[in-house]
């Protein structure tokens, strides 16, 4: 049986990882007045890397026919990343009115968040059902 579910999320994750490793090496290319804190771009940067590797980990296991442990690592790894795309961690003030909100999570218009996330639940809707034997 064709693992939708696995393939949606695999590629969704994949797509996490790109971004939080794109966020982690243009850090030091942004123009740094004194005071901006680069910090930032590598703590965001882990964070998503982190959840995109979980992902990464739970469509492999709904791969090997652990069925709902990946999918549940896969689900949670989505909802989590989405999650954290809205909690601040830090903001700063350019001055002449432009603020900048640095968040927790990077993502790539949600696109991968959503992509794991319709995969975890894919996977729970066609999982394979097995009977009993007695």
């Amino acid at each position: 049986m064709v693992k939708i579910g696995a393939i949606l999320g695999l590629n969704g994750a994949v797509i996490f990882l790109i971004v939080g490793l794109y966020s982690i090496s243009m850090a030091r290319f942004f123009y740094t007045p004194p005071g901006y804190p680069i910090i930032i771009y590598y703590i965001t940067g882990i964070a998503t890397i982190a959840l995109s590797a979980c992902g990464i980990v739970g469509a492999v296991l709904a791969f090997r026919n652990i069925n709902i442990a990946g999918y549940i690592i896969l689900l949670i790894a989505g909802i989590a990343g989405i999650i954290c795309t809205f909690i601040p961690i830090y903001v700063y003030d350019h001055g002449y009115g432009y603020i900048e909100f640095f968040y927790l999570c990077s993502t790539a218009l949600y696109a991968d968040l959503v992509l794991m996330l319709v995969g975890g639940i894919l996977g729970f809707a066609l999982v394979e059902k097995k009977e009993r034997k007695e």
